[in-house]
């Protein structure tokens, strides 16, 4: 990356950044969507991890692209397109949170069923 912060790959690694994190975001609504497909499969834990990577990939991209457009300068002085972008990264991080919750009440619910599974399997084995 250029060390310019105007410079032009710079804003190519800005716009990288955007993509990486929108690309990791809808990869963790794919996974997800399968682990509510695969609500009693064993299947479902390996996607709801692979979601969770995914959440943490789409942060981190999205963690970038704040920080260099911070180094552009104030977003007031920041020119079009680009003065744009907070309010983009804005919605894209209250889309991740909607997603975080959304992998945290699909983890709870199949930690749950799990529970409530082997608590079955041992009692019937104790009568």
């Amino acid at each position: 990356m250029s060390a310019d912060p105007g410079g032009a790959s710079y804003l190519d690694a800005i716009f990288a950044a955007i993509r990486g994190g929108a690309s990791q975001l809808t990869a963790m609504k794919t996974w997800l969507s399968s682990a509510e497909r695969a609500a009693s499969s064993p299947w479902r834990f390996q996607f709801l991890a692979a979601a969770r990577a995914a959440h943490r990939q789409a942060g981190a991209f999205l963690d970038a692209t704040e920080e260099q457009l911070r180094r552009l300068g104030p977003a007031d002085q920041v020119p079009a397109p680009l003065d744009q972008l907070p309010r983009n990264l804005a919605a894209m991080r209250a889309d991740l949170l909607a997603e975080e919750r959304h992998l945290h009440r699909l983890e709870t619910e199949a930690t749950s069923r799990e529970h409530a599974r082997n608590d079955a399997s041992r009692r019937g084995r104790s009568s």
